[in-house]
């Protein structure tokens, strides 16, 4: 925080946190904010219309008014931090902003890349990127990916591509994955694009690439819930989803892609190359 600045959070932090956040800004004498929940804006429009949105996508929009409202109206500061009232977690609260169809459209056109991501392939295949890479963040990349689809649905194959990056407890990410999600096969292999090409942002440098293929092993003696298969490159792994994907024509394919950014990202090239 700087002095004399005003500086917006989220309303989703542990309490811990925003203990921190609130002693923070007393010892910089900066004016601290909480966004308020999204349905708590005055919306021109039925929200619904923006598209389906997660907790984590819910939250960021809301943060996302907060802090482009209060840069286009910096210059008067004073006057619009006399709207806020306290919240429920002891600081102010951000003013409720009215939306208006511009912020809606901006809103629509929004693209983030990789959170809560979906791309559909083909008539039959469709992809769910999400970079979760903690238990929090893998927790709410479950449930968006649960509460789109029930579980009961037929001629669906579930489809998970994982791996992480560092020592990351990826026993749990599998297990909180596998107990909320029907995932029919789990395709793991290292954070390399291909095995010819291999960039330094789409690669786990915590591990040559010999360490890592013992990884995706170790990761698959884990796995007991469903048939998993070991591939070489993130490239390799999403020609063997396109070759299921165009022998099933019948079937239709969803697949999750999670445990870390640089996956995501690697699995992104791929898709758009």
């Amino acid at each position: 925080m700087k002095p004399n600045s005003v500086t917006i959070v989220s309303n989703h932090q542990p309490k811990e946190i925003f203990k921190t956040l609130i002693e923070r800004s007393v010892e910089k004498q900066a004016s601290l904010l909480e966004a308020p929940s999204f349905n708590m804006y005055n919306w021109c429009i039925n929200t619904s219309q923006i598209g389906i949105l997660s907790l984590v996508q819910e939250i960021n929009v809301s943060l996302a008014i907060q802090l482009a409202n209060a840069w286009i109206n910096r210059k008067n500061t004073n006057e619009w931090l006399k709207k806020c009232s306290v919240g429920l977690n002891g600081i102010k609260q951000g003013p409720i902003w009215e939306i208006n169809k511009g912020d809606v459209q901006a809103l629509k056109e929004v693209k983030w890349l990789g959170r809560n991501q979906i791309i559909n392939a083909s008539p039959n295949l469709a992809y769910f990127l999400d970079g979760a890479h903690t238990v929090e963040s893998i927790q709410l990349c479950s449930k968006w990916y649960s509460d789109l689809y029930p579980k009961s649905e037929i001629n669906v194959k579930n489809i998970l591509i994982f791996n992480v990056t560092a020592l990351r407890d990826y026993g749990t990410f599998l297990k909180i994955l596998s107990t909320v999600n029907k995932i029919d096969l789990v395709l793991l292999c290292p954070i390399v694009t291909s095995i010819m090409n291999r960039r330094l942002d789409t690669v786990d440098i915590n591990y040559d690439y010999n360490e890592q293929l013992v990884k995706c092993h170790n990761m698959k003696k884990l796995i007991d819930f469903c048939n998993v298969e070991v591939l070489e490159s993130i490239d390799e792994t999403i020609k063997h989803v396109q070759f299921c994907s165009s022998s099933e024509k019948n079937t239709y394919f969803r697949v999750l892609v999670t445990g870390s950014l640089k996956l995501v990202g690697g699995v992104l090239e791929v898709l758009q190359s």
